[in-house]
């Protein structure tokens, strides 16, 4: 069995696609995974795999790995600031509740605070901003709680929130703390495990519609209606689609950057 025949082999039994995996990067981790673990062939790891839960879940987020940058596609977050926001405060409700799937280091989640914390929350002291950031990996939500990146994870941010919310230590940036009570950070596997219930706004951007198998992107899309209140809003990443299935269970608020709205 070579490495795609592996991929064709095991993506299935997932609930993935092996097409869109970057080849050369994964196979080199899966070769080290499976020198770790003393096996030397990939029907030995496939057999394993298929037997063991944790070496599942190992496989799903090596596989499923997303690039993740401060306010990435910054027109996102501008339809989010100037419409999704002032939406869900007309509803007058107590609180807005967020699901970031995948937050992988954390960026989408502070991201989303950020954007509150500058343009809102004075205005609107009396709403209850929460976030819940969840990933597959949990080294990763680890990693998102320290609030330390790089400068080019930071190239979208704009001067000004940089220069008040960011501090500059040992050639890295840490958030301001004051950002942190706003998200609440969940190790979670979407694929396997119930949803969240009563969001308001779900980010599932560049993950299952781009990695789960079309039957795992129609029970995921599911599991989306199921976690939205009443015309919740969902934002996936902007070169993804949703099954062909979906408008029994949503309608598109931006075509252009795939933004539905629970029906």
């Amino acid at each position: 069995m070579d490495f795609d025949g592996f991929l064709r082999d095991i993506a299935p039994s997932l609930g993935l696609q092996w097409r869109p995996f970057q080849r050369r990067g994964i196979k080199r981790k899966i070769k080290r995974r499976m020198n770790e673990l003393g096996l030397r062939e990939f029907e030995d790891y496939a057999r394993r795999i298929k037997t063991e839960g944790e070496e599942q879940r190992y496989l799903i987020k090596t596989l499923t790995v997303t690039i993740s940058r401060f306010f990435r596609d910054e027109d996102v977050f501008k339809v989010i600031k100037q419409s999704l926001f002032p939406l869900l405060i007309q509803k007058k409700e107590r609180e807005i509740k967020i699901w970031s799937i995948g937050c992988s280091s954390g960026e989408e989640p502070y991201s989303l605070a950020l954007l509150w914390k500058e343009s809102f929350e004075e205005d609107w002291p009396d709403i209850l901003f929460r976030i819940l950031a969840t990933d597959v990996d949990e080294k990763m939500i680890q990693r998102a709680k320290e609030g330390r990146y790089k400068k080019s994870a930071l190239k979208e941010v704009p001067p000004k929130i940089l220069e008040r919310y960011f501090k500059k230590e040992n050639g890295h940036y840490r958030i301001d703390p004051g950002i942190k009570p706003y998200i609440e950070w969940r190790g979670h596997d979407l694929l396997h495990d119930d949803p969240f219930l009563g969001m308001d706004i779900i980010l599932c951007r560049n993950l299952a519609f781009t990695y789960f198998s079309k039957e795992s992107q129609i029970e995921t899309l599911k599991k989306f209606s199921l976690s939205l209140k009443e015309k919740g809003y969902l934002v996936i990443g902007k070169d993804e689609t949703l099954p062909l299935t979906y408008p029994t269970l949503f309608i598109p608020v931006s075509n252009k950057w795939k933004i539905y709205q629970k029906l």
